[in-house]
């Protein structure tokens, strides 16, 4: 479902719109003059130390570069430095993966939006919003700053950024290129946009800023890491692969293209060595979270060998660490991966629900954490529940769903809610009301696979085969790329051997 955009279209953008008839005459009227230089100033921060400015910019940058641990020691240092720097709180809060951590920053930048600008109360209201699950507010708050600060390139790119997140490239794209327009060497939107245009089909200008981003960071692994995952997303394996041997050169403990090599090996079915190629990324990476992400690769390559009972001890002991270190969205993630793989419905239920007691258990977990995973967990207890032939559970669900979505306008929990609801129309052989729930569930392999399923069975053959050759576009080490894309793919490169073959008999004299 494609949420309604007409005020952020109108607000967000007004500065990257076409220019007004009054606007268009006043340009025409100083066509002989020097082209103005665009507007780059900064927005005010609040605060008594010159050092936590700079550290603010510093951070946004760091993590745009995916130095993240160091974009979270600048932020600290500067809210050490200065107390009352709402903004550090805010950006603190945005960026930091401890929930406990996050939660005491947005309170802390709540307490101070009494004591700071105009501006700065939009940034910490964005984030509230954001980590409240409340869409609403959060599109107005952020509609209502970037018109404010149009010269900020920060702002612009913590915008983008996040519609990056949602996965709308659309609005976010004109936000980057306006920042490289302030900035042409803003590395962090050098390597944003150039994911934004990658997941638009444009591979010709995401590469190009792809190379633009290595040649402004040439001994830094991040821009290579980039352009090999971009080339992995378009299933060029050995390009991707040179790219990630090119980043560990540069820096042989870079963690992120440890992993993906591994990727590249599971990918082209060397499972022993991708799961190698794991373990050293698990040693290597920048903190213990990072860590255990990492390592569910290793529990994900064995389901990827149908060695079920092996991905169970490897999830299984993944679930305890997560639990221990007070990770609940990985613990929780665990669980939700383990009850996707099981063969038996009760089992997978076992694990969505203690996934959920998990979600439940931490108060400080941010609202739109615990929501989206829940709107993960509904989804397949409802589609497990049909399975085991209980479709009332899976009426429930969807109502709940439909509730939550209702209140928080969250894309995400639209996408799982039109899954499961294609999914129960697909069950009860109401294909062509099942069609656009499923259209509508964004590109999850899941879907796409009854989605495909939907149209033959409507006798849209031609639309099936669209969806099928959607489904195989997907180049991921993920868990719905393994148990429905690689299989798909199996079947589709067997079924092309064999006409392959019956063509050659029926030339043959």
């Amino acid at each position: 479902m494609k949420r309604g955009n007409i005020i952020l279209t109108v607000v967000v953008f007004a500065s990257c719109a076409a220019p007004s008839f009054a606007q268009q005459s006043a340009t025409q009227s100083s066509a002989t003059k020097p082209p103005s230089k665009p507007n780059t100033e900064q927005m005010r921060l609040t605060t008594k130390s010159e050092h936590a400015r700079e550290l603010f910019g510093q951070a946004i940058v760091l993590n745009g570069n995916y130095r993240l641990d160091e974009c979270l020691k600048s932020l600290r240092t500067a809210v050490g430095e200065d107390a009352t720097f709402a903004a550090g709180w805010s950006l603190l809060a945005y960026f930091a993966t401890d929930a406990h951590e996050a939660a005491d920053a947005l309170a802390h930048a709540q307490s101070l939006a009494g004591t700071i600008s105009p501006s700065e109360m939009l940034l910490v209201r964005w984030v509230a919003a954001v980590k409240h699950n409340d869409q609403i507010a959060a599109i107005s708050n952020l509609n209502d700053l970037t018109k404010q600060e149009s010269g900020d390139k920060y702002v612009l790119y913590l915008a983008g950024r996040w519609f990056v997140d949602q996965r709308d490239q659309q609005k976010a794209i004109p936000l980057f290129e306006k920042v490289l327009v302030l900035d042409p060497q803003f590395t962090p939107v050098l390597n944003r946009l150039g994911y934004a245009y990658a997941a638009m089909g444009d591979m010709a200008r995401a590469e190009m800023l792809m190379q633009r981003y290595v040649a402004a960071m040439p001994a830094d692994p991040n821009p290579e890491d980039s352009y090999g995952d971009i080339l992995f997303k378009a299933g060029r394996y050995q390009e991707a692969r040179s790219h990630f041997e090119l980043a560990l050169k540069k820096d042989p403990g870079f963690g992120p293209s440890q992993h993906e090599l591994g990727d590249v090996l599971a990918m082209l079915g060397n499972q022993d060595a991708a799961r190698e190629a794991y373990h050293k990324s698990a040693l290597v990476a920048a903190n213990p979270r990072r860590s255990l992400e990492y390592r569910s690769s290793i529990a994900l390559s064995y389901v990827r060998d149908n060695l079920y009972g092996f991905a169970d001890r490897e999830y299984s002991a993944l679930v305890a660490e997560a639990k221990a270190q007070k990770y609940t969205d990985l613990e929780a993630g665990f669980h939700e991966a383990m009850a996707l793989y099981q063969p038996d419905d009760l089992a997978a239920m076992k694990h969505l629900y203690a996934a959920e007691a998990a979600l439940r258990g931490d108060e400080d977990l941010a609202t739109v954490t615990r929501d989206e995973h829940m709107a993960v967990i509904r989804r397949w207890r409802g589609v497990r529940s049909l399975h085991a032939g209980n479709p009332a559970m899976a009426d429930v669900c969807i109502l709940v769903m439909e509730q939550k979505y209702k209140s928080t306008e969250n894309e995400f929990i639209g996408e799982q809610l039109h899954a499961l609801r294609g999914a129960l129309l697909l069950e009860q052989k109401k294909f062509a009301e099942a069609i656009p729930e499923l259209e509508q569930a964004s590109d999850d392999a899941f879907s796409l696979q009854l989605l495909a399923r939907a149209k033959r069975e409507a006798g849209d053959a031609n639309g099936a085969d669209i969806v099928l050759r959607q489904l195989l576009a997907i180049h991921a080490s993920t868990m719905d790329a393994v148990l429905v894309v690689e299989p798909a793919r199996q079947k589709s490169a067997g079924a092309a051997s064999a006409s392959a073959a019956r063509n050659l008999i029926s030339c043959q004299p």
